[in-house]
């Protein structure tokens, strides 16, 4: 495998990404790139004079996205060898299945990291293409008492009970 830049016009979708169910919503995604760039590259393989991309379906349509909107750049690839279908549908299930979303609490931790180093509520909310009830939502999190953080941790108390908790005094939140 080698990383490369290819130019976006170059890509494909291939057919053995595992991905089928279509791209959702990419919003976030766009805001992410628009902002910070591709943070980890696709995954192509060479297919006649383009490229197919084995994983990387989302951020294909978020780039997509933003070259209508002019802005387009060759994409970061990581190209793997050409003809090994089973290989290129393993490297496409296996980028999939890794994927998690963060939790409440890595994302408050991170919110909380970049209001500390002078970003506003808007600033966060327009870099991930969030909104700015839900980085408010996670900046609350602060002021919950370390022991339900620890029981949302242990799968104790869910992401609403937590939400719902941070708008309980320190008091409510010790007996109730």
């Amino acid at each position: 495998m080698k990383l490369t830049h290819i130019p976006l016009h170059d890509l494909t979708l291939s057919d053995l990404n595992v991905r089928k169910s279509g791209v959702g919503n990419i919003d976030e995604l766009v805001a992410s790139i628009r902002s910070l760039g591709v943070i980890q590259p696709l995954l192509v393989r060479p297919l006649d004079d383009r490229f197919d991309v084995i994983a990387g379906q989302r951020r294909l349509a978020a780039l997509t996205r933003l070259a209508e909107e002019g802005i387009a750049e060759p994409v970061p690839c990581t190209i793997l060898e050409e003809g090994d279908d089973a290989k290129a549908l393993e490297a496409s299930l296996a980028e999939n299945i890794q994927r998690l979303p963060m939790d409440e609490l890595d994302q408050y931790a991170a919110f909380a990291e970049l209001r500390g180093k002078g970003r506003t509520v808007e600033d966060i909310a327009a870099q991930f293409g969030v909104t700015e009830r839900l980085v408010r939502q996670r900046l609350a999190i602060a002021h919950l008492d370390p022991r339900l953080l620890k029981l949302y941790r242990e799968d104790a108390i869910t992401g609403d009970t937590m939400r719902t908790l941070t708008m309980a005094s320190k008091a409510q939140q010790k007996h109730g």
